[in-house]
């Protein structure tokens, strides 16, 4: 990776004459430190695609493009837009594309010899949800993922069995990907400092997934963690057509039913969820 010239983003927002804009919960990466530990992490090398999940002003953009990959960006902001070809249109491994970052199909951008895509991106909080059920169900076209998102989901996708954060996240995500903390971001790191810290954490898939993302996984899961401090007899009661036949499953599945969800490992809920009836 050569080095690459790290621009304050409060003085890109001045030389294009832009302000943040909350409804689009931008808030700009202004910690060159970070900037650069963002970028070890994601490691790009040269024969790399990498796809930047709303690059914003490009801060983060400069950086992967210096390690000579070819480099993505989605953004849906117009003024984002703006500036991104402004800043980086002349770079020959860039371009842009008009999108929901939310939604993106990355099977669109595998290809002409790479199949697996590096993903990156600062997670806004209302789409993070979204985002990883969508990494969850693209994970084919993966290599791995360095995303930033709020410390308190970091928590939730790092949690272990019985720990407080542990739940329906943690399951489906830690069920396809291995995850790693990589570095805590605090507040003061962005302009404007949101009201929260962040994290950023890798994602990368698993050679064999711990479950698949099955309709019967999904249900004993949510109602599993639905009310989760219910013992399991009591909160999968509703997925089973009377007590008789939980009580068997539960018993098939080798888990005891005074168990409460928070406690089960990803393999425990696939093997009880294919006790589920067939509906």
């Amino acid at each position: 990776m050569t080095d690459f010239v790290f621009e304050d983003p409060r003085d890109l927002l001045a030389r294009h004459r832009l302000n943040a804009k909350r409804h689009y919960s931008q808030n700009f990466l202004v910690s060159e430190p970070t900037v650069r530990g963002i970028a070890r992490a994601v490691g790009l090398q040269p024969t790399e695609r990498c796809v930047e999940l709303g690059p914003g002003l490009g801060t983060l953009t400069a950086a992967l493009l210096a390690s000579g990959a070819e480099v993505i960006g989605i953004e849906r902001d117009p003024d984002m837009l703006r500036v991104l070809h402004a800043e980086h249109g002349s770079r020959t491994n860039f371009r842009v594309e008009d999108g929901d970052a939310g939604r993106v199909d990355l099977s669109a951008f595998a290809g002409g010899g790479v199949e697996r895509l590096v993903v990156v991106g600062n997670l806004p909080y209302a789409i993070t949800g979204m985002i990883a059920r969508n990494l969850v169900e693209q994970r084919a076209h993966i290599a791995r993922v360095v995303v930033m998102v709020q410390r308190e989901v970091a928590e939730r996708w790092l949690a272990a069995p019985g720990e407080r954060p542990y739940g329906v996240p943690t399951v489906f995500l830690s069920a396809a990907f291995e995850i790693e903390h990589v570095l805590d971001v605090p507040r003061g790191a962005f302009h404007p400092a949101p009201k929260v810290d962040s994290a950023v954490v890798r994602l990368t898939p698993r050679a064999t997934a711990r479950a698949e993302e099955t309709p019967a996984l999904q249900a004993v899961v949510r109602a599993a963690f639905h009310q989760r401090r219910k013992t399991l007899r009591n909160a999968l009661r509703a997925l089973f057509p009377d007590a008789e036949a939980l009580d068997a499953a539960l018993h098939k599945a080798a888990i005891d039913g005074q168990r409460r969800g928070e406690t089960l490992s990803v393999e425990e809920f696939a093997v009880l969820a294919e006790q589920l009836p067939a509906s």
